[in-house]
């Protein structure tokens, strides 16, 4: 459906529940920036879980030529499965895909983090404005929750310990921000997992290892706080994999813990790191806890398969 002459080019998808509730209170704020700028805009408010999907692939078919998450990481990757699947569906070249903002008022904001877009909504609402576009990767996933209809992020998928600390800071009632994955983290630690014989299979090689943690990232951050990417760029065309190459005792775990609040872990000798725009990570049976964005996949599933897609989605950010 072509765009009406008289719509504002921009599509906000506002997420009110984000950041425990918080994000709600932002709404009247985003306005008052655009109109600020003089820069008409439309602003729908979810109303449920999954609902940004909908709302992403409908304002593609209208032809507005950007489409914004406000909200976290989890609103921001429903509003990017939303574009992509439609523009897909639609035919649309590749050129004539709209761009996709972010407008970060969410719990975690990985992907504002690492993508240079600013966590002031006021100045978040100017980088969207601006119209300052890059071109970036962005992943699909196959697996768990997600084996027939698959999913699309940009930021990461996590398997093992990290998505189960990103679970339990997700169930915190009045905790949010760090602090929740913080607490998640202590409590994780006293119910650690043990680990899991996978076989990983990339476009290069394959290799079976027993791991309690494995980050497959476009993005650098995931929880907040933990950099699980440490080398990972958003436009290279690769998918950093950083895992624990064997093994980690309950006694070990919290000095090699700590090292992703840094990014070190890789100057250790118990996590490696390759690059692949495929992968495929099976277990025996099914016991991968894993999450993408945030959004959770399985607490227990067998395979789970990753695809890249480089400069595949226009982004709005600062450059």
């Amino acid at each position: 459906m072509p765009r009406s002459a008289t719509r504002p080019e921009i599509c906000i998808i506002l997420n009110p529940h984000a950041a425990k509730g918080r994000a709600a209170k932002q709404r009247s704020v985003i306005e008052a920036a655009f109109a600020e700028l003089s820069v008409p805009i439309d602003i729908h408010s979810t109303t449920h879980r999954l609902e940004a999907i909908p709302l992403a692939k409908e304002a593609v078919a209208k032809g507005y030529r950007t489409i914004v998450a406000a909200g976290g990481d989890g609103t921001m990757n429903e509003v990017v499965d939303g574009v992509v699947k439609a523009s897909r569906e639609l035919g649309l070249a590749e050129e004539d895909w709209p761009n996709v903002g972010l407008i970060p008022v969410g719990r975690g904001n990985d992907f504002a983090f690492f993508a240079n877009i600013p966590k002031d909504v006021v100045e978040a609402c100017g980088v969207v404005a601006s119209g300052t576009v890059d071109r970036i990767d962005y992943g699909e996933l196959w697996g768990g929750r997600f084996e027939q209809e698959s999913r699309c992020f940009i930021n990461g998928v996590g398997i093992g310990f990290e998505p189960l600390v990103n679970y339990v800071a997700s169930e915190f009632k009045r905790v949010g921000g760090m602090l929740s994955y913080v607490l998640g983290f202590i409590k994780i630690m006293f119910d650690y997992p043990a680990p899991v014989k996978v076989a990983i299979t990339s476009e290069e090689e394959s290799f079976t290892c027993d791991t309690q943690q494995i980050s497959l990232c476009n993005g650098r951050r995931m929880g907040s706080t933990f950099i699980m990417g440490p080398k990972a760029e958003l436009d290279d065309g690769m998918l950093d994999v950083v895992y624990a190459n064997r093994p980690i005792a309950g006694h070990e775990i919290l000095r090699y813990a700590l090292k992703f609040f840094s990014g070190s872990q890789l100057e250790t000798d118990r996590f490696s790191m390759f690059r692949s725009r495929e992968v495929t990570i099976e277990a025996d049976e099914d016991s991968l806890v894993c999450h993408t964005d945030g959004e959770a996949v399985s607490r227990g599933c067998r395979r789970i398969r990753v695809k890249l897609f480089p400069g595949g989605l226009k982004i709005l950010r600062k450059m």
